[in-house]
């Protein structure tokens, strides 16, 4: 056994950055485990919407310059209808506007200031129970090889595709749908406003919806369709009413990327742990409408760590208070993709 921990968080995103710098911050020792290297890309609008700005300046304090790409701050989101008419949802009446990060510059800089031990190139391969603690084995990439660590707790901060969650409940496991998401970064130019997040609402673009922003002068668009449906067809209608609509003219590809989702948000499906193992952010469900996940994926994490904290001070139910501090925001998850229907006119994801 190489080290022992109060918890160990398996994956680096928003969410497990929250729960460990909670546990941190009660003196708890923390191991996270990270398969990619770090900074690793996220697929993502990388808006900070005000609930995640708010938590991240609490928690983290004031986001640093060099996380921010231009334009510095996007006054809303521009829903565009299948008529060609769109409707602004401004983000905040009271600021100029949101902060447009890369996700990768802003999760490093949260997690690198988690007070947590970090290490990446760690590949999460299993975990065993041993009495009341969780043996966790991961795969160290820089040592090539097979490593433990013993903890109390274990949380699963995977996103969307989680092992864990897999692992603690196959049969749930074998009915979760699945959608894809695609996203290409270009040089070039487009007539869209590059203050605005553009949302393309009409269904041939793309079953779940399609996306166009801004990103230091990248023009970045994509779409999403349920796994199973064919994802060029959207892509191709999109980029061509792009073209003819929007002057959209494309230079050279920087990036061109894709993951996959789960329907667990838009369902109502949770599932947020079992024993002394705890889900957060999207491994739980949390994914609100449009893809915001940002927000929510920073409240699980930190009720995660404050369910970890209660149990350790009173032995209360860790599954059962962490169950009881996220019914507001599974609640408001599932509203957000209410909403989303509503503004689409439509189901955002079929199911």
């Amino acid at each position: 056994m190489n080290a022992i921990y109060d918890a160990v968080v398996v994956g680096s995103g928003p969410s497990g950055a929250a729960a460990a710098k909670r546990l941190t911050g009660e003196g708890l020792r923390v191991l996270v485990l990270e398969k990619k290297k770090l900074p690793r890309y996220k697929i993502c609008s990388g808006i900070i919407f005000k609930k995640s700005q708010e938590i991240t300046e609490r928690y983290f304090g004031r986001i640093p310059d060099a996380v921010y790409v231009q334009p510095k701050l996007l006054k809303g989101v521009r829903f565009w209808s299948d008529l060609g008419n769109y409707s602004d949802w401004p983000f905040s009446k009271d600021s100029e506007g949101a902060p447009n990060v890369w996700r990768s510059e802003y999760d490093y800089w949260l997690i690198s200031n988690s007070g947590a031990e970090v290490m990446d190139c760690a590949v999460f391969k299993g975990f065993e129970t041993e009495g009341n603690a969780v043996v966790v084995h991961y795969y160290d990439a820089r040592e090539n090889k097979i490593r433990q660590a013993k903890c109390r707790y274990l949380i699963s901060a995977e996103g969307s595709v989680s092992c864990i969650r897999a692992m603690l409940s196959p049969a749930f496991e074998r009915n979760v749908k699945w959608f894809i998401a695609y996203q290409n970064y270009y040089e070039g130019q487009s007539s869209l406003d590059p203050y605005f997040y553009h949302g393309f609402l009409d269904q041939k673009y793309g079953e779940v919806y399609a996306w166009f922003s801004v990103k230091d002068d990248l023009q970045v668009f994509g779409t999403s369709v349920i796994k199973g449906a064919k994802i060029l067809p959207c892509l191709n209608a999109f980029h061509e009413m792009l073209e003819k609509e929007h002057g959209l003219a494309l230079k050279k590809l920087v990036r061109k990327t894709s993951c996959l989702g789960n329907t667990m948000c838009a369902s109502g499906n949770f599932s947020l742990g079992k024993g002394n193992i705890l889900l957060v952010g999207e491994a739980a469900g949390f994914l609100n409408a449009f893809g915001e996940g940002i927000s929510c994926a920073l409240s699980s994490g930190l009720f995660a760590a404050e369910a970890i904290c209660a149990c350790i001070k009173s032995g209360e139910d860790v599954i059962s208070a962490y169950t009881e501090l996220t019914k507001k925001e599974r609640r408001q998850t599932s509203v957000s993709w209410k909403l989303g229907a509503k503004i689409a006119g439509r189901d955002l994801m079929p199911l």
